[in-house]
């Protein structure tokens, strides 16, 4: 499709947003960030949101043919159009990394979640000898992802084992739940993204809030705002 027909038509609006979003904000914003989009998601099937009407995504996973989507140098501007707000990563057979998504109910607020990122990145970080890096993602909504990277590739149900066989063992399960169900009070140490073909929104992707998923370094998280992941 290529730049948007209809440019100036808001596609998307909230409280980050209260004037809105418009095509061509978001199709600025994924021609400005080709490169980085494109090496975040080298080898892995997309899932797409795509905004139908203001506010109302739709979820694309497979082309005109029925095969799973995959971005490219020739593809990327036909896909990446005004109305594909965010772009989800599906995890292959085999990883060299994995997902802790840190899973807050709205109503126990941001600062919580920032609270059992911190607390997950140091058990990760200093007891689990299978971790080679841990960085941290502000997923573009609520909370955060750990990613764990292991240095080679594992089997996705290895990785999702051993995770979950580390946390079980730490002091965190005495305050969260591990591969559960959050609910409010209690979150939960959602190890549900390293499954095949489970999806994750990618580095560098705008969330369906129209918030970017970025990287946040240990020491900022205390202090990150919401705002600082707009456009």
């Amino acid at each position: 499709m290529g730049y948007p027909q209809h440019p100036e038509t808001i596609i998307l609006k909230n409280e980050y947003y209260p004037k809105g979003l418009r095509e061509i904000d978001i199709w600025n914003y994924y021609i400005k960030n080709k490169r980085l989009l494109l090496d975040e998601t080298r080898g892995h099937d997309i899932m797409f949101y795509i905004m139908v009407e203001e506010n109302k995504p739709i979820i694309k996973r497979r082309t005109a043919d029925k095969t799973y989507i995959r971005l490219d140098q020739k593809n990327y501007e036909e896909l990446m159009t005004g109305r594909t707000v965010s772009a989800h990563k599906s995890m292959n057979l085999y990883e060299k990394f994995g997902i802790i998504d840190i899973d807050i109910d709205p109503s126990d607020g941001f600062a919580w979640a920032k609270k059992v990122t911190l607390e997950t990145y140091e058990y990760a970080m200093d007891k689990m000898p299978i971790v080679k890096k841990v960085s941290i993602r502000y997923t573009g909504k609520t909370s955060f992802h750990v990613v764990c990277e292991f240095g080679r590739n594992m089997k996705i149900e290895a990785i999702q084992f051993l995770l979950e066989k580390f946390l079980r063992a730490s002091p965190l399960v005495k305050a969260y739940t591990v591969g559960g169900r959050r609910k409010a009070g209690v979150p939960n140490l959602d190890l549900n993204r390293n499954v095949f073909r489970a999806n994750h929104i990618a580095l560098h992707s705008l969330s369906e809030l129209g918030l970017r998923c970025m990287e946040v370094p240990y020491r900022d998280v205390i202090k990150f705002d919401k705002h600082r992941a707009m456009i």
